[in-house]
């Protein structure tokens, strides 16, 4: 006597099938998920860098510029440091070449913008040299 060939799955071929299946979508949605971790992490560092730039260009286009030292917060949780101060040797200059005798002074700028990430806390530096009218 034979048997009637079957048509359809076995129940445990459709279980290992839901396994496999399971399993992927897993894989999928961490991946998914770290990928939109990055992206934020990315958008975070690149709006840090558009926060630094201004605070150089505004301090690159003011007619008039002195020494001095702030910190302040921004609206998106930046903390911005700026330091204004005379250039000098630490930024590889020969003390003949700033003994020149001028109503113009070169100055040292430097912007700073600290935000906390994740992983700790990331910090993003702007440095720049400016000639600028001598303000004693």
């Amino acid at each position: 006597m034979r048997r009637p060939p079957t048509h359809g799955f076995t129940l445990l071929e459709i279980a290992v099938a839901l396994a496999i299946v399971g399993m992927g979508a897993v894989t999928c949605l961490q991946l998914f998920s770290g990928s939109l971790r990055l992206q934020g992490r990315a958008s975070r560092e690149s709006r840090a860098v558009l926060a630094a730039r201004g605070a150089m260009d505004a301090l690159l286009f003011q007619p008039e510029i002195r020494d001095h030292s702030e910190e302040r917060q921004s609206g998106e949780g930046y903390r911005i440091r700026i330091l204004v101060r005379h250039a000098g040797e630490q930024e590889g200059l020969r003390k003949k070449e700033l003994d020149f005798e001028s109503e113009i002074s070169l100055r040292y700028l430097q912007v700073e913008v600290a935000w906390q990430d994740g992983t700790g806390i990331k910090t993003y530096t702007l440095k720049s040299l400016r000639a600028a009218p001598e303000n004693d």
